[in-house]
C-alpha cells in the first residue's frame, strides 16, 4: 500500500506537441508498483491547452476543480465541463483540453499501464509551450 497527499508529487511541464501551461502530476504510477492502472493530475492554468489528440487506449477523467472546454475536434465541438463532471474518453477517440482567459482547471485522469502500443497522435505539431505564472512557481518545486 502506499499513501501520499497529492503535493508531495512534483508537477511537471506538460511537454506534448502544442500543449500550454499545463502541468501533470503522476500520483500512481508503475514505479509504485501499479500494473494495471495510473492515475495521473493535471492542472491547466488560464490560456492553456493539451491539443487534440488520440491513442490507442481509453481512459476516464473527473474534474475536480475549476471549468474548461473539452475539444472533440470529429464533430467540430467544445463542451464546458467542471465540477463533478465525468467524461470517458474511448480509444482512438480524439479530443483535447482548453482554459479560457478566466478559467483554471484540475482534473485527474486514469489510464492503463499497458498503452498497446505506447504512442500518441498528435493533430499538431506546433511546440508546446508554458509561461512560468508567480501561482505555479510552488507547483514545480520538490513539493
Amino acid at each position: 500500500m502506499r499513501k501520499i497527499h497529492r503535493t508531495e508529487v512534483k508537477a511537471e511541464i506538460v511537454r506534448e506537441p502544442g500543449a500550454k501551461d499545463a502541468l501533470h502530476r503522476k500520483l500512481i504510477d508503475t514505479t509504485d508498483g501499479a500494473d494495471r492502472f495510473v492515475l495521473t493530475e493535471f492542472e491547466l492554468s488560464p490560456n492553456g491547452s493539451t491539443p487534440p489528440h488520440y491513442h490507442d487506449w481509453e481512459h476516464e477523467i473527473y474534474i475536480i476543480e475549476g471549468s474548461m472546454g473539452l475539444v472533440m475536434p470529429e464533430q467540430n465541438l467544445t463542451e464546458q465541463v467542471g465540477p463533478g463532471d465525468v467524461v470517458f474518453i474511448p480509444r482512438n477517440e480524439a479530443h483535447g483540453f482548453v482554459t479560457g482567459t478566466d478559467q483554471t482547471c484540475r482534473f485527474l485522469v486514469v489510464a492503463p499501464c499497458e498503452r498497446p502500443p505506447v504512442r500518441n497522435f498528435f493533430l499538431s505539431d506546433d511546440p508546446y509551450e508554458y509561461t512560468q505564472l508567480p501561482e505555479y512557481a510552488n507547483s514545480l518545486g520538490d513539493k
